[in-house]
């Protein structure tokens, strides 16, 4: 099986890393206490399962607005950042950023599937969105995202065709998607070369397997090929944990909420250092007995950071994550 590039990329940029590093020690540290953490599951409760097709294009949608929750909407906020978008989840809880998306669109499937016929989406406006997902942020980007799924489904005639294409092979699957959709094309220039993440591509594969329990459309044999899913959250567990040094200078920037431009070595640094994070910490845990793949040591950790933690994440504006 061929490399997976961002996994390449990444351990390039870290070499060459002048803001972000790893402690190591930190790490191994960390990992130690991760080793009796309960198996990371699909939380199937806020997604949405039925009949294939329909549940592809749930998934596909899912992804293409899966970026970006906290609150642009006039922000500076900061420290805190409170009160990100959400939706009231099925025990009245409330739901915020990716599991308040994929309720609100579960709950859009249930009750009206049409929403999710090519010829909508593919002429979707910003304003038809907010009536149903409310006041989520960046209504225009994902509004263009949306645009891009109703064209893809209309090219393909429908969604299990294109997942098809795949043919069970994850990386096949991140370059039909990277291939057809320009927001899922996620990368940057770092010291004259190209750097990809495909954040969104690779969780929608991770989101096809743990929605069918890899079966069906979800049999993908080669789940071990993903790396990380770079975003705002995982950054934000491993500086808090030690096992990212970040630059003084730079660490004040994110305290003080201070935007961070999308490609900047800085930003490029803080998603490729995650990436190998991840992938140490999981081949720290093989060697240890304890089977996870680095997706799933992304799930275990992007849970997990969903509580208070003591640094702020990094602030981006960008529709890549």
């Amino acid at each position: 099986m061929r490399e997976n590039p961002v996994r390449v990329g990444a351990h390039w940029v870290l070499r060459r890393s002048r803001f972000v590093r790893l402690d190591r020690d930190a790490l191994a540290a960390w990992a130690a206490e991760l080793l009796p953490w309960p198996e990371p599951r699909w939380v199937a409760r806020y997604h949405f399962r039925g009949e294939p097709e329909l549940t592809l294009r749930y998934l596909l949608l899912l992804d293409a607005l899966n970026f970006c929750f906290w609150p642009p909407a006039g922000f500076p906020r900061v420290p805190g950042e409170a009160r990100k978008w959400g939706v009231s989840g099925p025990d009245g809880e409330r739901l915020t950023g990716y599991y308040a998306l994929s309720y609100a669109l579960r709950r859009v499937a249930e009750e009206e599937p049409g929403f999710f016929a090519a010829e909508r989406l593919a002429r979707l406006s910003a304003a038809d969105l907010q009536a149903v997902l409310g006041d989520i942020p960046l209504l225009p980007w994902r509004a263009a995202a949306a645009r891009e799924v109703g064209l893809l489904l209309l090219r393909f005639r429908g969604a299990a065709r294109f997942f098809a294409l795949a043919r069970g092979s994850a990386p096949r699957l991140v370059e039909l998607l990277t291939a057809h959709l320009p927001m899922f094309r996620d990368g940057a220039l770092y010291g004259g070369r190209w750097v990809p993440f495909h954040k969104r591509a690779q969780i929608l594969v991770a989101d096809v397997w743990g929605t069918f329990g890899g079966q069906g459309p979800g049999a993908f044999a080669d789940m071990a090929w993903l790396t990380a899913f770079a975003d705002y959250k995982l950054p934000q567990i491993l500086w808090a944990r030690g096992v990212l040094r970040i630059h003084p200078a730079l660490a004040e920037r994110i305290r003080r909420g201070e935007l961070l431009p999308w490609g900047s070595a800085e930003e490029v640094e803080l998603r490729a250092a995650t990436v190998v994070a991840v992938e140490e910490l999981a081949l720290w845990l093989r060697q240890q007995g304890r089977e996870l793949l680095p997706f799933q040591v992304d799930w275990l950790l992007w849970n997990a950071a969903q509580t208070a933690l003591p640094v702020p994440h990094h602030r981006t504006l960008t529709w890549a994550y």
